[in-house]
């Protein structure tokens, strides 16, 4: 198993693609369920967060961003399983994973030293799809607000992003957070009952 993890280690290196947009937004009103952001280039945008809305109530600014390693990690997966290769391709989509999380640790380190230079708190990172109440459709909205052709991401028609090892996500910035690292959205999350990075 040692061997087979280190093998896809050496065959991830050369995969990652790793890049991110992001974009950092005005928050003009937090109701019930919506984000109501300040207009762009003319344009309204609100983003229906669902009930958990709350945990954006006290951001002055959010900082929206997706991030993706690329497609040829996921392209290498599938050839590996078309030929049986079952097990290499597990291990080299379970280096993937990590190595997504990775960049997502970035990016939370960018908006912490953000929110450090103004002296303000941060709040969770959240992301439709995963926290309860926001679903995948409330992509749409949130990519909206990105260029996300310049890193090679699209949304798909089920708003699923492609590359599939790509995220979206939004973290509230603020003198109103109390908190200066990027906090965790488990506790409401859609998978929280089922999530294997649970123990």
């Amino acid at each position: 198993m040692t061997a087979e993890a280190q093998k896809a280690i050496e065959t991830a290196q050369p995969l990652y693609a790793p890049a991110v947009v992001y974009a950092e937004l005005t928050v003009q009103e937090v109701d019930a369920e919506r984000v109501v952001l300040a207009p762009q280039n003319g344009q309204d945008h609100v983003l229906q967060v669902g009930p958990h809305a709350d945990l954006l109530a006290p951001a002055t600014q959010l900082l929206a961003a997706v991030y993706t390693l690329g497609p040829a990690l996921e392209e290498r997966v599938a050839q590996l399983n078309q030929s049986g290769e079952v097990l290499a391709a597990y291990w080299l989509d379970t280096i993937g994973v990590m190595a997504l999380g990775a960049v997502g640790e970035a990016l939370r380190g960018l908006v912490e030293k953000k929110a450090l230079e103004r002296d303000w708190g941060v709040g969770a990172s959240l992301s439709p799809g995963s926290l309860v109440g926001w679903p995948m459709r409330g992509q749409r909205a949130l990519c909206k607000l990105l260029p996300l052709a310049d890193i090679g991401v699209q949304l798909s028609p089920h708003c699923v992003l492609e590359p599939h090892k790509s995220v979206s996500t939004v973290v509230g910035m603020g003198p109103g957070y109390k908190a200066h690292e990027v906090g965790s959205a488990c506790r409401f999350c859609a998978l929280a009952d089922s999530c294997w990075r649970r123990g």
